[in-house]
């Protein structure tokens, strides 16, 4: 029942896009991401969870997390772009689907391979509120394009994100790695102009940038470490 309250949030959601209530269509697939969080712990809760439950949950993630949000901006803003609008838009849940579908056949423990279509997804229907309010000025033409494809990039990229739900027991969280793009982000926001709507994409950005960041300290570790142990030991 939660994951075909999923599906119906990210149908309303194109409904209301179409109806050109946009708001409340970007509100609807947060009502997604809500019913996506409670539907695999339910499951596991009640012991039911098994292959169905996963494929259907599939289904309703491209619709709630790739399409709806995808339309969401090319009615907002990509349908002036023409051709290449059109072809942005469905780049999006493409990927989006192709992320799923290896998803459903990866078992990773504590991690996922590339960012969540249930947080690329978000974070555009979040980015849409916020740029509909009337304090908030409309990005340049080619920043939301820009952004889908980056997700739509990290979303069938091999980058580890951690998944925080399945962490392994004892193994503790490093929030250090977090903390630095979550000020940066906060300082960016406030020398732009704070708008209190900003907070909501906060969590959601620091995530999508965390899994590159967490690779960058990963290489650093790798390469830098040692050279600079070389140079102590001299």
């Amino acid at each position: 029942m939660f994951t075909l309250a999923n599906l119906s949030f990210g149908v309303g959601s194109l409904l209301l896009t179409m109806r050109g209530e946009w708001r409340l269509a970007s509100l609807m697939v947060v009502g997604s991401l809500v019913a996506d969080g409670l539907d695999g712990r339910l499951a596991r809760w009640l012991k039911a969870d098994g292959d169905f439950g996963r494929e259907l949950d599939s289904l309703a993630d491209v619709v709630a997390f790739g399409v709806a949000p995808a339309v969401l901006l090319y009615q907002m803003s990509l349908r002036d772009l023409g051709f290449p609008g059109m072809a942005v838009t469905l780049f999006f849940p493409l990927c989006g689907a192709l992320r799923l579908a290896r998803f459903n056949i990866l078992s990773n423990d504590g991690y996922f391979l590339g960012v969540p279509i249930t947080a690329a997804g978000t974070l555009l229907s979040t980015m849409a509120f916020y740029f509909l309010q009337e304090t908030t000025a409309p990005p340049p033409p080619h920043v939301i394009p820009a952004v889908m494809v980056i997700l739509g990039y990290l979303m069938t990229s091999s980058i580890p994100y951690p998944d925080f739900k399945k962490r392994r027991k004892g193994a503790g969280i490093q929030f250090w790695p977090i903390v630095g793009p979550v000020l940066a982000l906060a300082a960016l926001l406030f020398a732009a102009g704070w708008n209190p709507w900003a907070v909501i994409l906060m969590p959601l950005t620091a995530y999508v940038v965390l899994g590159p960041w967490l690779v960058v300290l990963r290489k650093w570790d790798e390469k830098v470490q040692p050279w600079l142990a070389g140079v102590n030991r001299r």
